[in-house]
Parts: structure tokens; sequence; C-alpha cells
């Protein structure tokens, strides 16, 4: 379970210090950056410094140079840290074919009334690539910004996670593919997890079409008893999660914490490993804590372990955990169905969880599991 790196407040006063395509140190403590997140081998920079280019286009391809104009794609720029780091609301940078090996992170960009949009371009229906090389911590970290579209890209191979969004609002993460990050995580807040793509305290975020596959922490961490996710969410709000495939994590398939008036519909949630050395604790969908939360439509089968997990993690009902609809799923071929704990009552109360209209069978072992706690009456798990 993930919780926010910094205090709001705090991260705005380390956001107003930030320089702008400043390299971070890795022999450096790992909060060494700007910004306030760690990270290492990457760039960050802050909005207000950014030198956009003219024109609402902007290119960059691996084969081009930082010298270029970048307003065409004949003329592209070099490097992402360049192109994003001088992006400015209204443009929109196409990433032309090839493999960046590179990591950015940004604060404070965008405005609400013009999106700056990143967008890959296809060749032959593959996208062009981010490569972490299992040493770059993400690809892309957007912090306290706003009116942000990404789509059509790869994110491979980052210790932490492929994409992290901190804080701000409207979103947009479409159609990209999140492949084998989190195997390493470097971040002393989140406990060895990994995840495909995270996003923290923000509002107004759509996450949709996108593929996760392969997410999660490595071998040694998960016998540790560390679980990752292919999309990580806390303190969501205002928002939807739809229509992405997410298979085959160490760890669950989308997670939903302490989230505010989220919607989790039509995605596909197959063959993740929910199984922490033992201890079955997340789920193909988890929900913990929050309130109006709806999971419909999705289909959630081969999980091993829960196919759903709602759960009250801090043992806050009837004040804080409630407002869950669970209608139209399909759930089977799991390990567990669906798995409800820490209400204080079985089953939870019809103002926590309300089932319609789910397909639930042929899960191995139970197709519903219930806990009135789950450690100690009354008590918050840790």
């Amino acid at each position: 379970m993930t919780r926010l790196r910094y205090p709001l407040p705090l991260l705005l006063i380390l956001l107003l210090a930030v320089s702008c395509n400043g390299k971070y140190d890795p022999a450096t403590p790992l909060f060494g950056g700007e910004i306030g997140i760690p990270f290492r081998n990457g760039v960050e920079c802050l909005g207000e410094e950014a030198q956009p280019v003219p024109g609402d286009s902007v290119y960059v391809s691996p084969t081009g140079n930082d010298s270029h104009s970048g307003g065409t794609a004949a003329a592209p720029l070099g490097t992402l840290a360049y192109a994003l780091c001088n992006l400015r609301p209204g443009q929109t940078l196409y990433v032309l074919p090839g493999r960046y090996r590179e990591s950015v992170v940004m604060g404070i960009f965008g405005d609400q009334d013009m999106p700056i949009t990143i967008r890959g371009v296809l060749e032959g229906g593959r996208r062009p690539v981010l490569d972490g090389e299992s040493t770059r911590t993400m690809g892309i970290a957007l912090v306290e910004s706003t009116n942000i579209v990404v789509e059509n890209l790869e994110f491979r191979g980052y210790t932490d996670e492929g994409l992290y969004i901190l804080a701000g609002s409207n979103f947009t993460i479409r159609d990209n593919l999140f492949a084998a990050n989190g195997r390493a995580s470097i971040d002393p807040d989140a406990d060895g997890e990994g995840f495909g793509v995270n996003v923290e305290g923000a509002s107004q975020v759509l996450i949709e079409n996108n593929e996760a596959a392969r997410n999660g922490p490595n071998a040694e961490r998960w016998q540790a008893f560390t679980l990752g996710t292919g999309i990580n969410t806390f303190e969501l709000r205002d928002s939807v999660v739809r229509g992405n495939y997410v298979h085959d994590t160490t760890g669950g398939g989308i997670l939903v914490e302490d989230g505010t008036n989220v919607l989790v519909e039509d995605n596909r949630i197959e063959n993740n490993e929910l199984d922490a050395n033992g201890d079955y604790w997340d789920g193909g969908i988890w929900v913990d804590g929050g309130q109006h939360i709806t999971l419909r439509g999705n289909v959630i089968t081969g999980n091993h372990g829960p196919g759903i997990t709602m759960s009250d993690e801090e043992a806050g009902y009837p004040a804080s955990s409630f407002g869950y609809i669970v209608e139209d799923n399909v759930i089977s071929g799991n390990l567990v169905g669906v798995f409800v704990w820490n209400w204080g009552q079985c089953p939870a109360p019809e103002n926590a969880v309300r089932f319609v209209d789910n397909q639930i069978e042929g899960n191995a072992e139970d197709d519903a599991w219930c806990e009135e706690w789950m450690c100690g009456v009354e008590q918050a798990c840790e």
C-alpha cells in the first residue's frame, strides 16, 4: 500500500526551489532531487522555466538534435528531457519512433485552458519506447501539474514505475504500454513495491485503454512478502479507470486506495500473482478505504488470489469506507472470487458494499470470503 511521499504544503515549497534541466547525481542521497521526489539517473525541470519551441507542434527523435528547431518531423529535437522541459500549454509533443533511454521529472506544468499532449507516433503498430534499463526510477513524473495527456508510449524497465503522477488535476493516460517496471524500487516510502503506472493525490484523471504487463517487484522482494500493482492509485478523486488490460503482475491489477468518486469499468484483469509468498492481501482489483467507488463490467479471471478485494484497512467505517458498488462484473477462475474484510461484520453492511448482477463462479477455493476483522477487533492494519 502506498502513501503520498510528501504532505502537499511541503511539496509546494520544494517545487518552488526547482531548477530546470538539473541533473541528479546518483551518489547524492535519494532525496537530492529539488522537486522533492526520489529518483536516479534523470532530469528534472519546472514549467515556469520552460523556453518553448515556436508553434503548436514539437517533434523529438533519438536521431534528432537539441540544436534543431524541433518544429517539424524533419528537424526534431534529440532528447525527451529537452523537449518535455520546454513545452507550454497548447503544444503537442510528437515522440517519433525509437528508444529513449531517459527519465524526466516535471514540476508545475500546464494550465486548465489548454492541454499539453505527449503523443507517441506509431511505426508498424509499435509505440516509441521509454527505456529505464533497470537503472532509472521512472520514465516520466508529473508533479503538481494539470491538463496533460500522455498517449501511445511504451514505458519499460524503470525501477519504480513507468509513469508517476503526484497531485494536480485533469490528466489523460491513454493507449500506453507499461511493461516490466517496478522490479527494484528505490523509494523508501514504497516498501519495495513497484508499479506500471502510479497516481497519487490527483483528481479528474482518465486512465483508459492501457496495457500493464509483468510489472511489480523482483523475486527477492516477492519472497519478502512484497507485491506491486499494474495500475496503482492513492487518494484519487473524480476519476475513471476504463478499458485497461492488466496481466501477469507480481501483485494486483488495479488498486483504488482512499479514493473518492472513482469509476473502474470494463477492464480485463488476468493472471496476476496475488500471493505474497503465502500471504494473500491483494486483489485483481483492490478497493481499500475511500467512498463512492463503482466497479462495473470488469472481467477478472485466472488470478492467483482474490479476483476482487474490498477492505477498510484503517477500520474507519462508518465515517469512511462506504458507498462501494460492484455490478455486472465477471469474476471466475481465480483462487477466490471476492474477499471482503474489516467492516466488523460479515457480510459487510449494505451501505458499505452493494453487489448487483455479477457473475461470480468457478473460483478454485471459494466464490466469497469475508473476515470481520483482519488485524484485531476494531484495529487498523499496518
